[in-house]
């Protein structure tokens, strides 16, 4: 499994050194099956400016996923979800399967991100 935590650390400090006027938060969820990370961006007066879903191999299978991002994206937010390269072609499929709509999609390789494994 990713270690989610160093992915989310990585990409909060690729975010925060690139602008520095910019407050990059993130917090990780777990289900009974894998784990999860949202990175919220607000401004300089704590207001979100952009919200990224950081995915597993196997969390963006889980069935609010896809609902979570496009209502994240409906309310006005800039959302990213960045899945592991090997995952993309399926995470697109799925996504259009559900109905997802609204948010972009990364690699990790796009953001510069490891797969670390967890120990």
């Amino acid at each position: 499994m990713i270690d989610i935590r160093s992915a989310l650390v990585d990409r909060a400090e690729g975010v925060a050194s690139r602008n520095p006027d910019l407050v990059v938060r993130y917090s990780i969820y777990t289900d009974d099956v894998s784990e999860w990370g949202i990175l919220s961006i607000l401004n300089e007066d704590e207001r979100v400016v952009g919200l990224e879903f950081i995915e597993t191999d196997d969390s963006w299978k889980r069935p609010g996923a896809v609902k979570d991002y496009t209502n994240a994206a409906a309310e006005g937010y800039p959302v990213a979800v960045v899945v592991p390269d090997e995952s993309f072609m399926a995470f697109r499929r799925s996504a259009i399967e559900r109905g997802g709509t609204g948010f972009s999609t990364y690699l990790f390789s796009d953001l510069g991100l490891r797969t670390m494994i967890r120990a």
